[in-house]
């Protein structure tokens, strides 16, 4: 009789094609972030993700594909000079297990559980370096029969009714030219992403990658449902970077890196003094640079603020940089379809050019932008751009 009783046991797994099937497997992918403690991305960092099953070795940020296991996963981050970064994961217990209790019968339940694919890490696990942490896996929120404290009548609030976070005051969430590091291509996913309903979450990264997420049922089921996390994730995968959000519902939360510190430039020393008797006869190269109007600066942005240019790629910011460290007379020029020029002192490579840096600038952004009109960005130390300036049309 127990014998007749397996055989109907084995009958029914493989008339459910296959117990363990029921469930989806038994592998999933986590993707791995690790940061300082200071909330600052770390890249390169070698990470180990470890269980029962196995042991699996990234870098961060970056994903892999792991055994499904009811045991923790441990992930452990190493990279010098920093503090080795731990993070304990626990795992859950997957709606698809119950699929396969009622589909394959307790013979699924006990093939799931030994295969692991009964259970589910979470999608993404953020490791600070210096700390050893633990991870629960998340809970759907909700009432519980348990839980006396919140009625099973009463709706929750959803991640769309959430409060908006806090701003950072760097942009108005609408206006698309300060958003930094992004092409053609990116602002314009910016202004559809802004027209999608809450909650969405924006995140982008020097280079040019970036990942708009909205709603809760992202097309990427590797991705998490919160559009938040799936923002940092689809991003850092898509350019194999740690990326920032800039852009929370309808709330900009991006913030400027802070500028380097200037050097100290030593004073020169003043030349010997010319004998009087002696005639000194001034070269071009040694006349008196012209001096640029002092008071132009519009208040825009404050001139070594290179996240706040708009049009120009990531390129043109290096450009940009590079121009800061250059000396007076000086001036910065660009289109607003991305075109610039970076002009300093007054004798130019090119003698056509005008002498005048200011002249200069736009003479060669004009060269460039074939026919798109090009405005005055900045002027020795100040910032001269206005919104109505860079909107030639």
């Amino acid at each position: 009789m127990e014998g007749f009783v397996r055989v109907l046991a084995l009958l029914s797994c493989v008339a459910a094609t296959g117990c363990a099937s029921v469930a989806g497997g038994n592998v999933q992918k986590i993707y791995v972030q690790t940061q300082a403690q200071d909330g600052s991305a770390v890249s390169g960092a070698d990470c180990a993700l470890s269980n029962d099953k196995g042991v699996w070795r990234i870098k961060s940020p970056g994903d892999t594909s792991i055994v499904r296991s009811n045991k923790p996963m441990e992930v452990k981050c190493d990279k010098a000079p920093l503090p080795q970064g731990v993070v304990s994961v626990e795992s859950g217990t997957r709606a698809a297990m119950f699929g396969n209790i009622i589909i394959g019968g307790v013979v699924g339940a006990v093939i799931d559980h030994s295969s692991g694919a009964a259970y589910e890490y979470p999608e993404m696990v953020k490791v600070v370096m210096g700390q050893m942490v633990a991870l629960a896996f998340p809970r759907p929120p909700g009432p519980t029969h348990t839980d006396p404290s919140r009625p099973r009548n009463v709706p929750q609030p959803t991640p769309a009714q959430l409060a908006e976070p806090t701003g950072s005051g760097f942009a108005r969430i609408d206006d698309v030219d300060v958003v930094p590091h992004l092409g053609p291509q990116g602002r314009q996913a910016y202004r559809d992403w802004i027209t999608r309903p809450a909650p969405k979450a924006f995140a982008l990264a020097p280079g040019g990658a970036y990942f708009p997420a909205y709603g809760l049922s992202p097309a990427d089921t590797t991705l998490p449902s919160d559009p938040a996390q799936r923002a940092i994730a689809g991003c850092s995968r898509a350019g194999k970077v740690n990326c920032k959000m800039y852009a929370v519902n309808n709330t900009v939360v991006w913030t400027r890196d802070v500028p380097p510190a200037p050097v100290a430039v030593a004073t020169p020393v003043a030349p010997p003094a010319v004998p009087a008797l002696v005639p000194v006869v001034a070269r071009p190269a040694d006349l008196a640079a012209p001096a640029l109007p002092p008071l132009l600066a519009s208040g825009y942005a404050r001139v070594d603020d290179v996240d706040a240019i708009p049009y120009i790629s990531d390129r043109g910011r290096d450009s940009y940089r590079n121009w800061l460290s250059r000396p007076t007379p000086r001036a910065f020029a660009l289109s607003s379809e991305g075109h610039f020029a970076a002009t300093w002192g007054i004798q130019p490579a090119d003698p056509a050019a005008p002498r005048d840096p200011s002249d200069r600038a736009l003479f060669l952004c004009q060269q460039r932008s074939k026919g798109v009109p090009c405005k005055l960005y900045a002027i020795n130390g100040a910032v001269v751009w206005t919104k109505e300036s860079g909107r030639p049309d």
